[in-house]
């Protein structure tokens, strides 16, 4: 492997390329930025083919294919040598407080994430910048954008690259923002040097797992898809067992309770990027509105939202376990 001095630089500057990455990626208002090689993790991959064995994806079936790419990288981009990692703060205080206040509105909770754009499309623009601006630096440069779009496992290259480490929630956790980041990657033949992954803060603190409503993390850095609240309003199709309605709570799209129980996210910080100001139309609708929301309504209130993830008939099927649920509980009031 070539050594990163090996890579031309533009003739005026004075950088390294692993400078020259950071450099360009907080300018385009990336909150974290790593980098890390494309050598497999013999370690990750026994723990997600021993996850799927054991069914705990659910329905997901597309995480078990690729799983060559997945475990593999290198296979998405002829001739790569390096892995740019990237991470977006979007946390918000406003929409924390607005689901907060959802029960006395009648609307159910929305995970934070979600209520604004979509943030693949958003991802992706920042991404594309970064990689057309890389290119003025290094025009032979070639590369690959992943927005949790590709086969490839974002998770373990941010914690290769040492922007975050793995929480117990298996939610990845930077010391500079928390849990509440968003994920990406530009796969390139630049042969960059590699930062050092991060040190486990986590410690004895079991706040995530003893949060999670229906028990989803049965067991720390591991999670049981099958009883999460995000996966059974988002990407389950058809029913939800009886048995998991009431913990579902107000939950009508997505859940945050293991994040907003971390002690890492206790300051967390306004995101620049993904502000308050940017808020789906569906958010402003009802729960007795949402019981019977039509196909084409729900597609035109969702357009360029994560919110569309589960479909109509799921969110009709989510607001009726939430209008029930929050019934319940007036009626115990």
């Amino acid at each position: 492997m070539k050594k990163s001095s090996d890579v031309p630089a533009t003739p005026s500057s004075n950088h390294s390329p692993e400078e020259i990455v950071r450099k360009t990626a907080y300018e385009i208002e990336f909150s974290l930025v790593g980098i890390t090689d494309l050598t497999p993790t013999s370690r990750s991959k026994i723990v997600f083919d021993r996850w799927i064995r054991d069914g705990r994806h659910g329905d997901m079936r597309y995480l078990s294919a690729g799983a060559d790419k997945r475990h593999n990288p290198a296979l998405l981009l002829d001739g790569a040598k390096s892995v740019i990692c990237v991470g977006v703060n979007y946390y918000s205080e406003a929409k924390e407080r607005r689901n907060r206040n959802a029960a006395r509105h009648g609307n159910g909770m929305v995970a934070i994430y979600a209520h604004g754009g979509d943030y693949h499309s958003v991802m992706r623009e920042m991404l594309e910048e970064l990689d057309r601006r890389l290119k003025e630096s290094f025009p032979k440069m070639t590369s690959q954008i992943a927005v949790d779009t590709q086969p490839i496992s974002e998770r373990d290259m941010a914690l290769k690259s040492g922007i975050a480490w793995l929480g117990k929630n298996t939610c990845v956790i930077s010391p500079e923002f928390g849990s509440w980041i968003f994920l990406g990657e530009l796969i390139t033949d630049l042969p960059l040097e590699t930062d050092k992954p991060l040190e486990s803060l986590c410690g004895s603190c079991t706040k995530c797992i003893d949060a999670c409503p229906t028990g989803a993390l049965d067991e720390p850095f591991l999670i049981d898809a099958r009883k999460c609240i995000s996966y059974l309003t988002i990407e389950k199709r058809g029913d939800i067992p009886e048995y998991l309605h009431k913990p579902i709570g107000l939950n009508l799209f997505g859940c945050d309770a293991c994040q907003q129980v971390c002690p890492f996210n206790e300051s967390a910080r306004e995101s620049s990027v993904f502000d308050d100001r940017q808020q789906s139309p569906i958010l402003d609708r009802s729960l007795e509105d949402l019981v019977e929301i039509g196909d084409g309504e729900f597609k035109r209130l969702t357009r360029d939202s994560a919110i569309s993830r589960c479909k109509a008939e799921g969110m009709r099927r989510n607001a009726g376990i939430v209008a029930k649920n929050l019934c319940n509980d007036l009626s115990r009031d």
